[in-house]
């Protein structure tokens, strides 16, 4: 009997002592994460802290240094609001880790455990020197394909539809491009292949004056729109060539030209006085989204949007050969096209 009670009370005390066990290890898990996460929130808090600071002294050299690019009136305002501008998920977290160290404080009633020490601050000068680390190329990268508009390809885009596709294409006094083509081929008895204007868009970038091709021919130009532009009675002409291969047994005429920014992008990358570093290395990049952002705007602008047929290829094939323009006009019309639209997605 007394061996029985002997046994029992040992059972007791082994299990009594996993409790603890699981007691203990439970408190130390909850004491961990409870100072991981208040270690977090003083880290955080340091790090928006120093970087307040950093903007704040960014206001000032920009105050003094370049206060002419401001208007003097609202100078300091302009300042401090371009300076003081928080993307939406840095506001977001800057509110949810405020959110946390309330809670921690109502949880411990301890707000020291969640505001930064002298020792956390004492680190800001660390952030100051490597605010910029995470800066590369493919940053560069992802600023030209964000739709801000700023960047150099869609300014280029933007110029070109603005001052030349919106005023040359739509139809005004019966001169817009279908007129135009419409008269063409009453005039001259031929059949347009598109009745658009298409647009080349080479990675390459260049594209001749006259457009060099064993199967196109160059024809008589589209009649000459005349546009007054800033004082100036600016004329807006568009080529056209004809195909010497027959397709489905019929000859086709094309109105087709090369995009010029592309071309003027491509002599600035030759040029000493403007081409850098950047332009060279991300000029894919620019490209691409020279071809976008111009694709948008013709679709979204009504007047547009069924006049331009953008073609985006590669230059060269895969062995290097030139590819030839007559060849994608053809492939085009046989619903063959090799464009690359999907580099763009």
């Amino acid at each position: 009997m007394c061996q029985e009670m002997a046994i029992a009370s040992d059972a007791e005390e082994a299990e009594n002592a996993v409790l603890a066990e699981k007691g203990r290890k439970c408190f130390y898990l909850k004491k961990m994460i409870g100072d991981y996460i208040d270690t977090s929130v003083r880290i955080v808090a340091t790090v928006f802290l120093a970087d307040f600071l950093q903007r704040f002294y960014r206001c000032a050299v920009e105050y003094v240094r370049y206060s002419r690019y401001y208007l003097p009136e609202d100078r300091v305002r302009t300042i401090v609001r371009r300076s003081y501008t928080y993307n939406n998920k840095n506001v977001y977290l800057m509110l949810a880790f405020l959110l946390v160290g309330f809670f921690r404080i109502s949880v411990t009633g301890n707000c020291r455990d969640v505001v930064p020490s002298i020792l956390y601050l004492s680190y800001m000068p660390l952030y100051w020197i490597f605010s910029d680390l995470g800066q590369s190329t493919l940053s560069y990268s992802h600023w030209i394909r964000d739709s801000h508009g700023l960047d150099y390809a869609a300014g280029m885009a933007s110029n070109y539809f603005h001052g030349y596709l919106k005023l040359s294409l739509p139809e005004r006094k019966n001169d817009g491009l279908h007129h135009r083509m419409e008269l063409y081929e009453d005039q001259n008895n031929v059949t347009f292949g598109i009745h658009r204007l298409v647009i080349l868009i080479p990675d390459e970038m260049f594209v001749n004056g006259v457009l060099e091709s064993d199967l196109l021919d160059k024809a008589k130009p589209l009649e000459t729109k005349y546009i007054n532009r800033a004082g100036v009675n600016r004329p807006f002409k568009h080529a056209v060539y004809r195909l010497n291969q027959k397709i489905n047994g019929k000859t086709y005429y094309f109105a087709i030209e090369g995009a010029t920014p592309m071309l003027s992008f491509f002599d600035a990358m030759q040029s000493n006085l403007s081409a850098t570093w950047q332009m060279k290395e991300l000029q894919r990049e620019i490209w691409l989204k020279f071809y976008k952002h111009l694709k948008e705007l013709i679709t979204t602008w009504p007047e547009t949007r069924n006049l331009v047929e953008l073609i985006i290829y590669s230059s060269h094939d895969l062995k290097g050969n030139l590819i030839d323009v007559g060849e994608l006009l053809k492939d085009h019309m046989e619903n063959k096209t090799r464009t690359i639209d999907e580099l763009t997605d």
